[in-house]
C-alpha cells in the first residue's frame, strides 16, 4: 500500500502484480482460489485501461527503469522519519487517498487434509476460483483419491463442486445480493485432442449447468466465461482470459474503490509495521495502545472495533468478539496456516522425533489427538511461537471447526473432566469398508430416519461437529478389531443393546439406531431421546453457521425430517408421515401403518406417572442427571419458567450472559444453562431439581418422565 498527495501525480500507479502473477498457473484439481480487493482511488476520470488489467500485462522496460529511478530517489532523499511526517500531513489534510489496489490470492489447493481448514480465511470480499479437471466427466469417479471429506459418498468432480460452493457459501455472510462470485475454470485441457477441445468445453460446462440448475446459490456463480485452460503453458490465450475475467469480475465487486476513514490509516500502518517486524499476535491491550498513541488520530471504542472487524473482512487480520477468543487480535494471518501445518499435514511432511510420529499416527488411524501431544509439537524450533497464545490459538482451532472438545464424564459423580482430547475431523481421510452396515445395520435389526439440509451437499463441517458431539455423549463402537470412525461416518453405542450409526449421504444425515437382536426390541424412550438430542445438536450447529456468516437467524431450521421405510431406502416427509394413516413407498411398493414412525416420537400420554406414583427414591435423587436427562428436562421446562428456576438453581448471572449469545434460539439456551448448572457444584442433583420444582410449585413428577430412559440402560 502506497500513498501520495494529490498534486503529486494525476496518473493512478497500476496495481501490484505480485500475487496476482501467483495465478499463472491454476492446476490444482479440486481447489478454490481467492482474491481479496484492497480500496482504490475512486476517481471519477475513467481510465484508458483498468487498473488491474494494467498489472496483469507485462511491464515496459522504462516503466521499470522510471520505478527503480523514483525507488532510489525516496531512498537517498527521505528518510523514515520524513515519510512518516509526511504521511502525518496528507491524513490531517483530509486528502488522503490509496493510489495503489492489492490483489491477495489463497491456493486452496494442495494436501487432501486441509480440505475442512479453509473457512478459516474465506470472505465475501473475495473473488473464488473453483478450479477442476477438465479431461473428467463431472460424475465421474476420480480414482486414487480419498473420500470427500466429512461425506459417506462416492467421490467425483461433480460432488467436489458442489462441496467448495457450499463451503464458499457457508463461511461468507451475504452482504450484497449474488456477492462472493464463484467463477469455475477447467484444466487440463492438453489431454483432451485439439479439434475436441470446444466440443469437450460445451459439454462441460452444460454439466455444470445442470449440477446447480436448481443451487440455492446459482447466482453466486459465473457461468457464462466457460474457461478451459492448459495450465502447463504459460502461452495458453486461455489464460489471458482467465486474467480478463479476475479483472472484470474484481473491478465489478462492490468492495472495490470503497472508501474507508482516513482515522484507521495510521493504526493499520502502525499494524503493518509490526508484522513486517516479525510481531503475529497482539492483545486486545496492546492494540489499544498502539492506538493510543497516534499523533493523527486516536480511534474511539466503536471506531477500533468496527476497524477490526473491517480489517478482518479484509483478510489482513483474524479478530472474533466473542467471549473465548475477543481479547487477542492475530494481526498476521499466516500464522494460522502455520499453526495448522503443525498437525493438519500428510504423512510425508510429518515431523521425523519417533514421539510425535507416533502423535501423527494415532491422529490418522483415530482423529483424536492429546491436548499434552500437541503442545509437544508446538514446541518444535518452528512453532514455538505459538506456545505463549496455546489457550487462545485451541479457542481458535474450536472456534473454526479444525478441532472439536471431546467431553468426558466421571462414572460415579457424573461431573465434567477436563478437555484433554480433540478431535481432528479433516485427518479422518478412511472410508469405511468394514462389514458393519451390511451385516449389522439391516432392516430386520435397524430403524432409520434421516436429516435432510436444503443443500446439495452438506458443507463438512457440519457432520463434523454432530460426529464430535456423539463422540463426547457416547462410547465410540469397536468392530472386527476396527474403531467405526471414518470419513463422514460413525458408529456409537448408546448401551449394551442399542448402537447409534450417523452416515452422511449427500444432503442428508442419516440416523440410524441397531438393536443387537430385532428392531422391533428397539426402546421408544431411547429412539425418542436420540431423536431429540440431535435435533438439539444441529439447531445449535446451525444457529452457530448463521451468526458465525452473520445471516439474521429465520425461524425455519435448514434441515427437515423424513423417516425410512421398513428396507431403510425410501422416505417420507416427518409432518405428511404424522398426518397419515399410512403411506405406501414407491420403490418397494410397501404400504406402512401410521404406527411405524411413532417408535422415533414417544406419546406423550405414556409418559405421564400413574396416579400413585411415589416419586422419585432418595437413590435417584442422589444422582446426577445425565446430559440426555438435562436435555429431556429442559424440553419439558416452559421458556416463561426459566428465570424463576434459575434463580432458585443460582444461575441468575450464567443465564443473562447465556441468554445473550443464544438470543434467538431460548431451548438451546435452556439446555446450554442447565449444563453449566451441573458443572458448577457436585451436589447439583435431581434432588435439587425437585427443590427447585417445588418452591416453584410445579409438580416434581416430570423428574419422572426424565428419568423413565433409565430403565433401558444396562450399565455400559
Amino acid at each position: 500500500m502506497t500513498s501520495i498527495e494529490e498534486d503529486e501525480s494525476k496518473q493512478a500507479k497500476p496495481v501490484d502484480s505480485q500475487h496476482a502473477h501467483a495465478e499463472d498457473n491454476p492446476s490444482q484439481k479440486s481447489q478454490a482460489t481467492k482474491s481479496t480487493s484492497w480500496p482504490v482511488n475512486d476517481s471519477s476520470e475513467p481510465s484508458t485501461q483498468p487498473q488491474t488489467a494494467q498489472s496483469l500485462s507485462p511491464q515496459t522496460s522504462s516503466s521499470e527503469s522510471k520505478k527503480q529511478q523514483m525507488k532510489k530517489k525516496m531512498t537517498t532523499k527521505m528518510t523514515k522519519k520524513e515519510i512518516r511526517k509526511r504521511m502525518e500531513k496528507v491524513l490531517k489534510s483530509g486528502k488522503y487517498k490509496m493510489k495503489v489496489g492489492r490483489l491477495i490470492f489463497w491456493d486452496f489447493g494442495g494436501q487432501y487434509v486441509y480440505y475442512t481448514t479453509h473457512q478459516t480465511f474465506m470472505t465475501y470480499r473475495a473473488l473464488f476460483l473453483v478450479v477442476f479437471d477438465g479431461s473428467k466427466r463431472l460424475n465421474e469417479e476420480v480414482p486414487d483419491v480419498l473420500c470427500f471429506p466429512g461425506q459417506h459418498m462416492t467421490p467425483t468432480p461433480a460432488v467436489f463442486l458442489l462441496h467448495w460452493v457450499n463451503s464458499i457459501l457457508t463461511y461468507c455472510k451475504v452482504v450484497y445480493a449474488g456477492i462472493p462470485r464463484i467463477l469455475f475454470v477447467a484444466t487440463h485441457k492438453d489431454k483432451i485432442p485439439v479439434e475436441d477441445v470446444e466440443t469437450r468445453r460445451a459439454l462441460l460446462y452444460s454439466e455444470v449447468e445442470e449440477l446447480f440448475k436448481d443451487h440455492e446459490g446459482r447466482n453466486h456463480l459465473v457461468l457464462d466465461k466457460k474457461i478451459f485452460v492448459n495450465a502447463t503453458d504459460k502461452n495458453d490465450q486461455e489464460i489471458e482470459s482467465l486474467k480478463k475475467a479476475i479483472t472484470e469480475l474484481t473491478f465489478d465487486h462492490p468492495c472495490w474503490g470503497e472508501k474507508m476513514p482516513n482515522a484507521c490509516v495510521p493504526l493499520e500502518l502502525e499494524i503493518a509495521e509490526l508484522v513486517a517486524a516479525g510481531k503475529q499476535i497482539l492483545s486486545l491491550v496492546e492494540l489499544k495502545e498502539l492506538n493510543s498513541i497516534s499523533k493523527v488520530s486516536v480511534l474511539d471504542s466503536v471506531q477500533l472495533h468496527d476497524f477490526l472487524h473491517f480489517q478482518h473482512s479484509l483478510g489482513k487480520l483474524i479478530y472474533f468478539n466473542t467471549i473465548q477468543l475477543q481479547n487477542y487480535v492475530i494481526i498476521n494471518p499466516l500464522l494460522m496456516v502455520e499453526v495448522m501445518r503443525s498437525f493438519v499435514t500428510d504423512e510425508g511432511f510429518w515431523p521425523k522425533k519417533r514421539r510425535i510420529q507416533e502423535t501423527f499416527r494415532r491422529m490418522s488411524e483415530s482423529g483424536i489427538i492429546h491436548r499434552e501431544d500437541l503442545y509437544q509439537i508446538w514446541k518444535q524450533k518452528d512453532f514455538r511461537a505459538v506456545l505463549p497464545y496455546k489457550e487462545f490459538i485451541f479457542n481458535i482451532l474450536i472456534h473454526l471447526d479444525i478441532l472439536a472438545e471431546q467431553r468426558r464424564y466421571d462414572t460415579a459423580s457424573g461431573s465434567r473432566l477436563p478437555v484433554e482430547m480433540f478431535f481432528v475431523p479433516c485427518m479422518v481421510t478412511q472410508r469405511n469398508t468394514t462389514s458393519f452396515m451390511d451385516k449389522e445395520c439391516t432392516p430386520v435389526r435397524a430403524i432409520c430416519l434421516a436429516f435432510v439440509f436444503k443443500g446439495t451437499v452438506i458443507p463438512p463441517a457440519l457432520p463434523n461437529r454432530l460426529i464430535s458431539a456423539c463422540l463426547s455423549m457416547w462410547t465410540l463402537k469397536q468392530y472386527e478389531g476396527r474403531k467405526l470412525l471414518f470419513s463422514g461416518f460413525v458408529v456409537v453405542s448408546f448401551d449394551k443393546s442399542h448402537d447409534i450409526v450417523v452416515c452422511v449421504e449427500g444432503n442428508k444425515i442419516l440416523l440410524y439406531i441397531v438393536h443387537k437382536t430385532s428392531a422391533g426390541l428397539i426402546v421408544r424412550d431411547i429412539a425418542t431421546v436420540v431423536k431429540e438430542c440431535l435435533v438439539t445438536t444441529l439447531e445449535r450447529i446451525s444457529d452457530f453457521y448463521q451468526s458465525t456468516i452473520h445471516v439474521k437467524r429465520c425461524q425455519q431450521l435448514p434441515f427437515h425430517l423424513e423417516y425410512s421405510c421398513s428396507e431403510m431406502k425410501c422416505f417420507i416427509d416427518e409432518e405428511e408421515a404424522l398426518q397419515s394413516n399410512e403411506w405406501v413407498c414407491d420403490t418397494h411398493n410397501i404400504t406402512h401403518r401410521a404406527g411405524n414412525s411413532t417408535v422415533w416420537n414417544q406419546e406423550k400420554e405414556k409418559e405421564q406417572c400413574e396416579p400413585n406414583c411415589p416419586g422419585l427414591s432418595d437413590d435417584a435423587l442422589n444422582q446426577r442427571p445425565s446430559d440426555i436427562e438435562l436435555l429431556r428436562f429442559s424440553i419439558k421446562c416452559a421458556s416463561s419458567h426459566m428465570h424463576e428456576l434459575v434463580t432458585f438453581l443460582e444461575m441468575s448471572d450464567q443465564w443473562d450472559t447465556i441468554t445473550e449469545n443464544y438470543p434467538t434460539n431460548k431451548e438451546v439456551a435452556k439446555f446450554v444453562i442447565l449444563l453449566k448448572w451441573k458443572e458448577k457444584k457436585e451436589k447439583n442433583n435431581f434432588r435439587a431439581l425437585a427443590e427447585a420444582l417445588t418452591n416453584m410449585e410445579i409438580s416434581s413428577h416430570v423428574l419422572c418422565q426424565v428419568r423413565r430412559i433409565r430403565i433401558a440402560e444396562t450399565g455400559m
